[in-house]
């Protein structure tokens, strides 16, 4: 073989040896496809920069986030999910586990948190929502969605009054700060999309968590063989309080208010007090003056309770993905505590990790610590939800905060809204039996 040849020869079999091995690599190479449901930019800049962190240390992953617009994430999941295909994690929501994990679209995560060195710093609501849907782990929360009392604080003041502790100081107080003239109002009503679910907590405060069957089904009473808790006397004087509430306290057009109007209401200096989540601290500190408001503890019902809903959400692998172990190995990177406390406090959640607070001054000091003293009292403020997990619910949705509307303007009377709630509900159970 003269020299030329054996020259080519070589070049060759090193092309073909280089080949290889960018073949090679680029099999090495996992993608990672995360999908977003509550998406926004600022979210999506924290979630990115911890995907680049995690990057940087594994540098044969690479984390795809897709971020689809929030009015149709949803939507843009349910259908991924049934493709089978596009998607490693996706957010789970505790309006959404039900559907998914019913489904089989989510896998099992339980053998990768036993193995977790950090799964014993989980706080016992983490857990809760780990085993949420039929005791298995199909998804990591990354946080909570706690209510808290928002006051306007100066207006107490201006006034002498004491920040209320129970829903009937509340309502006391909210008369007193009621005037019409002025355009003040003491509460805060939401009405609109989704109200029902702040009778619900009048409901369970004024009944107390002893009757309940289970906080994830709290529509039903114990061992009631789905007997509901809409034929307690209770709840008529519980539904009574609340419409007192928005005909005595609040403004008339709140008939109507969902989320943006009635935090709106507040911040823009129209309502006194505002029941929300831990999201809306930022929207009060950058709108409005350092001392002109508070967040306290969530109200009191004649129970001795306060009862209120723990909404969660987070992330679950899909049942499909083809790189299980990696992507396990990001979720629970993304889970860890570090990762988690930061998370929650630029996006305004409940940590997961018990030693949150320890980690991070924000959790226990300023507006956040709230969360942290009513949590060291567990059987005062307590937690419930509608029995979203039920196929009927779908259709309660559409239709209840339409009723409730309907008896705040006398169209219907409280026992036949009561009625109403109970068929329902009863009916539901008969079709499809006891869920929880």
């Amino acid at each position: 073989m003269n020299k030329k040849k054996i020259t080519a020869f070589a070049m060759a079999t090193l092309a073909a040896c280089s080949m290889s091995s960018i073949m090679a690599l680029a099999d090495d190479q996992v993608t990672i496809t995360m999908v977003e449901s509550l998406t926004s930019p600022e979210r999506t800049a924290i979630l990115r920069e911890i995907a680049d962190n995690y990057q940087a240390d594994h540098p044969d992953v690479t984390i795809e986030i897709v971020s689809p617009p929030l009015e149709n994430a949803d939507t843009k999941i349910t259908q991924m999910l049934m493709n089978g295909s596009g998607a490693d994690i996706v957010e789970v929501r505790d309006s959404t586990i039900t559907q998914y994990a019913s489904n089989e679209w989510l896998a099992d995560l339980q053998s990768y948190i036993d193995a977790w060195d950090e799964k014993d710093t989980l706080s016992e609501s983490a857990d809760e929502v780990i085993h949420y849907y039929k005791d298995t782990a199909y998804m990591i929360p990354y946080g909570f969605y706690q209510r808290g009392l928002y006051v306007r604080k100066d207006w107490f003041e201006e006034k002498g009054l004491e920040l209320p502790t129970t829903w009937e100081e509340l309502l006391e107080s909210g008369e007193a700060l009621t005037d019409e003239s002025a355009n003040r109002y003491g509460y805060s009503f939401r009405g609109g999309s989704s109200g029902y679910q702040y009778a619900d907590t009048i409901y369970w405060s004024w009944i107390g968590m002893d009757k309940i069957a289970d906080p994830n089904a709290a529509y039903f009473l114990k061992d009631g063989d789905g007997a509901t808790i809409f034929t307690l006397p209770e709840a008529k004087e519980a539904l009574n309080f609340y419409k007192e509430l928005y005909q005595k306290a609040s403004p008339s057009d709140s008939i109507a208010w969902a989320f943006s109007e009635m935090v709106q209401g507040f911040v823009g200096g129209t309502t006194a007090m505002l029941i929300q989540d831990p999201e809306v601290i930022a929207t009060c500190t950058s709108d409005m003056e350092d001392g002109s408001w508070a967040l306290i503890p969530f109200p009191k019902g004649p129970s001795g309770q306060a009862v209120f809903p723990n909404g969660f959400a987070g992330w679950g692998m899909t049942s499909f993905t083809e790189h299980p172990d990696e992507t396990a190995d990001f979720l629970l990177y993304l889970s860890n505590s570090e990762n988690n406390t930061y998370f929650a406090k630029n996006y305004s959640t409940i940590p997961i990790h018990t030693d949150a607070a320890d980690s991070d001054s924000y959790f226990s000091e300023g507006a956040f610590s709230m969360y942290m003293d009513m949590a060291a009292e567990p059987e005062t403020y307590c937690h419930a939800a509608y029995p979203q997990m039920y196929e009927a619910f779908a259709t309660y949705k559409t239709e209840v905060d339409t009723m409730y509307q309907k008896f705040l303007t006398d169209e219907i009377t409280d026992d036949e809204l009561l009625q109403w709630l109970d068929d329902f509900w009863t009916t539901a159970y008969a079709e499809e039996g006891q869920l929880w």
